[in-house]
């Protein structure tokens, strides 16, 4: 018997699919208050505090791995049942197992084995989760085979994203579900009911994900598994349903403001438009041309909106050089003039680049004394004088500078006062800092790390940790504040790079070289698709559209798990439609024998 014929007559129970239901459809939605205690690196890190109180990523965290953990105990049951066998596809096993061995190999390597082992606060993407990650892919593509099983997992994940979306709509609108009488009575624990409760995304839809961009990563591969269901759904309810989620679920990706769902979803409309025409893209010279001319214009846009935000984001009205600090000086090195700041005997005299003296104005409130300048070369400057702190402010740009007799200090973050800023490794991106959200930034400080992270990274989730945070100078222009905590990368593929290797990663990009082969074949290359097909053609243009947003997000608790299962589903709707096709095939076939 051959190996695609036991796929057909292997049985897969709705029991041995609860774990994965559970985790697409209810992990997404939990959001309920946690005391995180931190480990001292996180503290000097993250916070002066030890402890968090994480609503968003913990609790995700810990029922992902507790329905994981009864999953694969569920599989490993029914394989020693003999219920289920292994598909053999060495393809897909090999680099899956090499990035495992590597995940495992960066946490016992890592110089943080305990943030390694349970993930970083505020995020909870350690070992045990990376590893859940692959082992859930593994695990779905070889119990799914049966279209039932498909919708068994499909049709949870879009009542879920139901319920994301509603609450995504009462943040669009300003009245948020989560700080309502009842929605405080579901995320907060009773001892912590009356205490205060805030988001800090505004009227940016977050929805129950730990941040607004993730929006962009969940629409990215939900809309078009939505889309599908829409045209291949046997009840006009479902039709129906799938049709208003697809609605919600951009008017959602409009309320995040996420950019890079948007780019996201841009290129899986170019490749569903490749989909449809495929019969006729290169035989019609008509079909031709307006193709290419649908493609230029979503390119087009897409273009010029990146262009737009480029200038935007890239243009500086004050740019620091540099903070030097010289005994009982400073001297703040701008793009266009220098300050300096000299402190003696408590007296404060200002001076500029040729060490004579600045003329100032002083007027006094019930803060301290503000201070600005008679000269036009420096009039954008405000300093205040708050105590022993000297408030530095120009446009949007502030910095503190502590005044001591020992010598003047730059504030920086979570006790941190240097008297020489470190300027770390980076990759020039002068006057750039601001693009895409400060990603030019992150990305030109993040790519020298990875020259000490080839075999093996720096340990899963322990990015937060090694990124440069006494970068002062770069954050200021990049955030124009010093005391932005880089807990991400803003890129998945980096995000894999730095914290388990760049071996890692060329694993996790053969397995979705392997995907995405598979998919072509299964899904492009099939003249006449069934059911399964359009199911895994939905699920292939999602998977294809969350990838290029990770090009500038990065993986979550709150997605990553929805990413992992749809790939092993995806994986599990190719090798049935191939099977179907080969089929089909052999059957058209046998008369002219």
């Amino acid at each position: 018997m051959t190996n695609k014929k036991k796929r057909t007559e292997r049985k897969t129970s709705v029991i041995d699919l609860l774990p994965y239901i559970f985790i697409v459809a209810v992990v997404p939605l939990i959001v309920y208050l946690h005391i995180d205690k931190l480990e001292p690196i996180e503290e000097a890190v993250w916070t002066t505090e030890d402890f968090y109180p994480d609503l968003l990523s913990y609790c995700k965290s810990l029922w992902f791995m507790i329905a994981s953990a009864f999953g694969l105990c569920l599989f490993v049951f029914r394989y020693i049942e003999g219920r289920v066998r292994l598909q053999k596809k060495p393809g897909l096993y090999v680099p899956a197992a090499v990035y495992i061995l590597l995940i495992v190999l960066s946490t016992i390597t890592s110089k943080y084995v305990s943030v390694a082992l349970s993930g970083f606060v505020a995020r909870y993407e350690g070992m045990f989760v990376l590893l859940f990650y692959v082992l859930n892919m593994l695990i779905v593509y070889n119990l799914i085979n049966e279209e039932s099983q498909i919708k068994l997992l499909v049709k949870p994940l879009l009542v879920s994203a139901f319920v994301i979306c509603f609450i995504g709509l009462s943040q669009f609108a300003g009245h948020d579900f989560f700080e309502t009488a009842l929605g405080r009575s579901l995320i907060l624990p009773a001892e912590y009911a009356e205490s205060e409760l805030s988001f800090n995304f505004g009227t940016m839809v977050y929805g129950t994900l730990s941040n607004p961009n993730y929006i962009g990563s969940y629409v990215a591969l939900v809309f078009p598994v939505a889309v599908t269901v829409i045209f291949i759904a046997e009840k006009l309810v479902w039709r129906i349903t799938a049709a208003v989620l697809s609605i919600l679920l951009i008017i959602n990706l409009v309320g995040s403001d996420s950019s890079a769902g948007l780019v996201g979803l841009g290129v899986g409309a170019v490749i569903a438009v490749v989909y449809f025409l495929r019969k006729y893209l290169f035989r019609n010279k008509i079909v031709v041309v307006l193709s290419v001319i649908v493609v230029l214009a979503v390119c087009g846009f897409l273009a010029s909106e990146i262009v737009s935000r480029f200038r935007t984001e890239s243009a500086h009205n004050y740019y620091i050089e540099d903070i030097a600090f010289d005994k009982g000086s400073v001297w703040i090195k701008s793009s266009t003039e220098t300050l300096g700041i000299r402190y003696s005997d408590d007296q404060l005299t200002f001076i500029d680049g040729n060490d004579n003296n600045l003329y100032v104005d002083v007027n006094y409130d019930d803060s301290g004394a503000n201070i600005t300048f008679k000269d036009q070369a420096y009039r954008n400057y405000r300093i205040k004088i708050n105590g022993d702190v000297l408030e530095v402010r120009n446009g949007d740009v502030e910095f503190f500078i502590r005044l001591s007799q020992d010598g003047l200090r730059l504030v920086g973050i979570n006790g941190d006062e240097p008297d020489q800023i470190v300027k770390p490794e980076a990759i020039d991106v002068r006057g750039y800092e601001k693009v895409g959200s400060a990603r030019a930034y992150i990305w030109s400080r993040t790519i020298p790390l990875l020259k000490n992270a080839i075999l093996v990274g720096y340990g899963p989730d322990t990015f937060a940790i090694v990124f440069p945070q006494n970068d002062y100078i770069g954050k200021i222009n990049a955030y124009n504040t010093p005391f932005m905590i880089v807990d991400k990368p803003h890129n998945m593929y980096l995000q894999i790079a730095v914290n388990t290797g760049i071996l890692s990663l060329v694993a996790f990009l053969a397995i979705i070289l392997v995907y995405i082969v598979s998919g072509i074949k299964a899904c492009f290359m099939n003249q006449a698709p069934g059911r399964i097909s359009h199911y895994g053609t939905g699920i292939f243009i999602g998977i294809c559209a969350y990838l290029v947003v990770s090009l500038f997000n990065d993986s979550s608790i709150a997605v990553a798990p929805i990413f992992w299962i749809l790939l092993g589903l995806g994986l599990a709707c190719n090798a049935m439609a191939l099977h179907d096709k080969e089929r089909k095939k052999e059957a058209h076939a046998s008369p002219k024998r």
